[in-house]
């Protein structure tokens, strides 16, 4: 299984080293990246940092909804360890381990499955603050409307679910997990508290994401990153590769295309979007282990575990890119 994973790793290692074995787009891709403009790179990446940090205050606010006590540190330590497995494993593995890392502040029975609530919460702020860069979208022409009704479909069955709590609660795993769900509905406070991180993080994505369109000398910035946001976050749901490699970038340059932007242009902007983001959370994720491993000898073993599982998936990910080169 290691040796798999070193060989996963040291194809994508020669794929970045030899673009043009990917084909032609791909490679004129990162030529392109060759020539972004480094001070708007910089402001991108310390708007993912921004944007992480928002992540880590909406977490700490539902947690405490749901009775879980956290510090920043531990909070951001935990998250951050899960952002980094979902930079090496697919169909977000790290989700799991940051429900399974931020369950020990809840001190209860059941606490992963109420931090599994916490997070269908979460997830719904978050698709409220996509469906509110939706409507700028599509009061600006760039996109249409539609998705935002498909967004508030997903929070109003969620809603439902929780405001009919009592007709099932039979199950004690669906009890603990709906403990999570309703905690900030009966919390106002907490629920402005996660709704303001949440926008805040939608914010500074937004802001990171117009910050790479400039370096790359896509026009008109503004209106691109409410293009790519939704068309990041359509691929993350389908989390076939690593960190959504080669398929987000398939779907930024899709979304840039109906814009007009030629596909190179596209293309790097999905690729420089996502190595920023992959640099964030694996430096991050590093530091994390860093701050919570005791001893040297754990951290080599999650260290070892994370090559494992997601220089595995490397394959995956290459496959991914040869077919953003079939667009």
């Amino acid at each position: 299984m290691i040796l798999v994973s070193a060989a996963a790793v040291a194809l994508l290692g020669a794929a970045a080293a030899s673009p043009h074995l990917l084909g032609g787009h791909v490679a004129s891709a990162f030529d392109a990246l060759g020539s972004a403009e480094r001070h708007w790179l910089l402001l991108g990446a310390a708007g993912f940092v921004a944007a992480f940090a928002a992540t880590v205050g909406a977490w700490r606010a539902a947690l405490a909804a749901a009775g879980g006590r956290i510090c920043p540190k531990q909070a951001a330590a935990r998250l951050a360890i899960g952002s980094m497995v979902n930079s090496f494993a697919p169909a977000k593995l790290g989700d799991a381990v940051k429900i399974a890392l931020c369950s020990k502040a809840i001190d209860a029975p059941g606490r992963f499955w109420t931090a599994g609530g916490v997070y269908a919460a979460l997830a719904a702020a978050r698709s409220l603050a996509l469906a509110a860069v939706i409507v700028v979208a599509s009061a600006s022409g760039a996109m249409p409307l539609w998705p935002v009704f498909v967004l508030c479909a997903l929070v109003g069955a969620l809603t439902a679910v929780s405001s009919l709590s009592g007709r099932l609660r039979n199950h004690p795993r669906i009890t603990q997990v709906l403990d999570g769900l309703v905690a900030l509905r009966r919390s106002p406070r907490a629920l402005a508290s996660v709704l303001g991180w949440t926008a805040a993080m939608q914010l500074a994505r937004l802001g990171a994401t117009m910050a790479v369109a400039a370096a790359l000398g896509i026009p008109h910035p503004v209106l691109a990153a409410l293009i790519i946001l939704p068309a990041l976050d359509v691929a993350s749901a389908f989390p076939v590769t690593p960190g959504s490699i080669g398929v987000g970038s398939g779907a930024v340059a899709v979304a840039l295309a109906t814009r007009g932007i030629g596909m190179t242009q596209a293309l790097g902007v999905g690729f420089a979007i996502q190595a920023l983001e992959t640099l964030v959370s694996i430096t991050a994720g590093t530091l994390a282990l860093l701050y919570l491993a005791p001893h040297g000898a754990a951290i080599r073993r999650w260290t070892l575990r994370l090559a494992t599982v997601g220089a595995s998936a490397g394959l995956a990910a290459a496959l991914g890119l040869f077919l953003v080169d079939a667009f």
